[in-house]
Formats: structure tokens, C-alpha cells, sequence
């Protein structure tokens, strides 16, 4: 379970995991050590999943971000499965969702241009027999992009 300071030490971390434990421990006022200890138990317990650097995209040529809403023709479970393995084998792709509603799954793919977004399209939807039908929609910009999970106001 979680107290109000790994709370406190996750919602720091989210904005910048680059702190260290000296200035974590002023943050959140308590020892150094503490902080360390803190930290090593969240990562151990699975609650800090990952430490990554966040990189702008252009600097790798990809700049074109589209949201593409996918149907299957059946939503059964090997067809489901089998999906859900070539979009984490796609380098294109950056997030895939299972959802409710109209689409099967809704993707993120980050791509070079349209030529690119085509030959994704073409290699992972237009020739998969089990898609149905899919809806790319381009993203013109991002008004808002976050990776910190929101804590309840009450939980500080």
C-alpha cells in the first residue's frame, strides 16, 4: 500500500526522474536514506515500471502521428491475440489499445510521412484478412501529451 510520501516521491519523479535522493528527500522531507529505500521497494514492487528518457520524435524523422481506429472481422480470442502480436512487433507502433465500442483497437503510429503511413497500412491492415475495416485519423498537433499518472487531490 501506498502512503501519502511514495505518493509524493512518484508525482516528483513523474515530472523529472532525474532528481537525486539528497534533493527528493528536501522535497518530500525526509532522510536521504529513506528516500533510497522508498525507491528501491516501488521499483521492486513493480510500481515504478520504468525509468526512460522522453524524445522528441523529429530528431528520428518521424513527425507524421496518426490515431487509427481498427475492426476485426470477428473479435474472437486467437484473432484478437494475433493482432495484438504483429502491433507489438510494429515499430511504427507506439501504443495499442484494446477497446469497447465500435473499433477493436485503437492505435497510435508514429511514421516518417504518408508514403510510410501507406506501407505500414498496406503491410499491417489493408493485407491482415482479419481486419474489416480501419480509420486513420492524422494528428495536426498535440494540445496535450502527458505520461504522469493524475493523483487524487485527496491523497496528499
Amino acid at each position: 500500500m501506498l502512503d501519502n510520501y511514495d505518493r509524493k516521491l512518484l508525482a516528483l519523479l513523474q515530472e523529472d526522474a532525474r532528481q537525486t535522493h539528497d534533493a527528493l528527500a528536501e522535497a518530500v522531507n525526509l532522510s536521504p536514506t529513506a528516500v533510497t529505500r522508498r525507491l528501491k521497494r516501488l521499483r521492486a514492487d513493480g510500481h515504478i515500471r520504468r525509468e526512460v528518457a522522453l524524445v522528441d520524435p523529429a530528431l528520428f524523422g518521424r513527425s507524421l502521428r496518426l490515431v487509427v481506429n481498427v475492426m476485426l472481422q470477428r473479435a474472437q480470442t486467437p484473432l484478437v491475440d494475433a493482432f495484438k502480436a504483429s502491433m507489438q512487433a510494429a515499430p511504427e507502433v507506439m501504443e495499442c489499445y484494446n477497446v469497447t465500442g465500435r473499433p477493436d483497437f485503437v492505435l497510435m503510429v508514429l511514421v516518417r510521412d504518408m508514403a510510410d503511413y501507406e506501407r505500414f497500412a498496406r503491410a499491417h491492415l489493408m493485407n491482415n484478412p482479419h481486419v474489416r475495416e480501419f480509420e486513420s485519423l492524422v494528428v495536426i498537433n498535440t494540445c496535450k501529451y502527458t505520461t504522469a499518472v493524475p493523483q487524487d487531490a485527496d491523497s496528499d
